[in-house]
């Protein structure tokens, strides 16, 4: 197989991208790199929706609320470079440096994301959603592609994401893909390389508490099936930070059940924090109480 095409900046990166059959669309999937299963599940359908797949890979500094966990964020550019050459010789890799993504004369944006952006990650980690916002409108406007892929274990981004699209009428189609889990069930995620075997076995109460509610959602109100998940999670290890569940659209709380409502998490597993979620009702049904 030919070398993979590694670009890091955005002239070279369009340049490349002139080169394309105008027939063929391009797919984005925006990554900081780290890549795991999840991440090349969302390259896989990326590859199978466009002509030229861009996997940018960018540690994005305005997301982060610690300067600490920005520093520690692992970077393993090699490997990813490595991974990503096995799953097709479309894909382009775009790799800046903070320069090409946010030159001199970028004006940072400030997007009122209302609801979006004060519940959950937006409560806990103020700032995130506008760093998420600047990055990947930044790479829209650069790639300017047909699709955009992520992955939904980070289902409140996602809202945010649209949003934006929506906002700026950007002209690209969300593709989301289903989160990508062990078979132990726990959410692939970057972080998880930082968990100890004991930890990966202890943050399956995260997974197995949200199995709880589903079961529960045939009993019980989410009020009421909120409180007894959180005695159950709270009987672990890990401390929780929230459990919530929302409308998929609004993410606003909900004391009723409503097609498509989900549980998310977020819980510190010794000192690596992690974000997860299910459905718990389907679209196409709504528990009879």
């Amino acid at each position: 197989m030919d070398d993979l095409i590694v670009l890091n900046t955005t002239e070279l990166l369009n340049q490349r991208l002139r080169q394309n059959d105008k027939k063929s669309s391009v797919a984005l999937v925006p990554t900081m790199g780290a890549l795991h299963d999840g991440h090349l599940e969302l390259v896989k359908k990326a590859v199978s929706l466009a002509g030229v797949v861009v996997v940018s890979i960018f540690v994005n500094p305005i997301q982060f609320n610690k300067k600490e966990d920005f520093e520690n964020y692992p970077r393993t550019l090699d490997n990813d470079i490595s991974v990503l050459k096995k799953l097709g010789s479309n894909i382009v890799v775009f790799a800046p440096n903070y320069s090409e993504i946010y030159p001199d004369n970028y004006n940072q944006i400030n997007l009122d994301l209302g609801h979006l952006g004060a519940v959950m990650e937006g409560k806990y980690r103020p700032g995130h959603f506008q760093g998420v916002v600047n990055v990947v409108k930044r790479l829209l406007d650069i790639v300017k592609p047909k699709f955009s892929v992520f992955g939904l274990k980070d289902y409140q981004q996602i809202a945010v994401i649209k949003f934006m699209v929506n906002y700026y009428n950007l002209n690209t189609e969300i593709i989301t893909c289903n989160t990508y889990r062990e078979n132990s069930g726990l959410a692939l995620s970057s972080r998880n390389r930082k968990l100890s075997n004991k930890e990966k076995e202890d943050a399956l109460v995260i997974n197995e508490t949200m199995i709880l509610l589903q079961i529960l959602s045939k009993r019980f109100n989410p009020i009421q099936a909120s409180r007894i998940a959180q005695q159950f999670f709270n009987r672990s290890s890990l401390k929780l930070e929230y459990l919530c569940i929302i409308d998929p659209d609004t993410l606003e709380e909900i004391d009723d059940w409503v097609p498509g409502a989900r549980s998310c998490i977020a819980a510190y597993c010794g000192e690596v924090r992690l974000i997860d979620n299910m459905e718990l009702i389907s679209l196409d049904r709504i528990s009879e109480k």
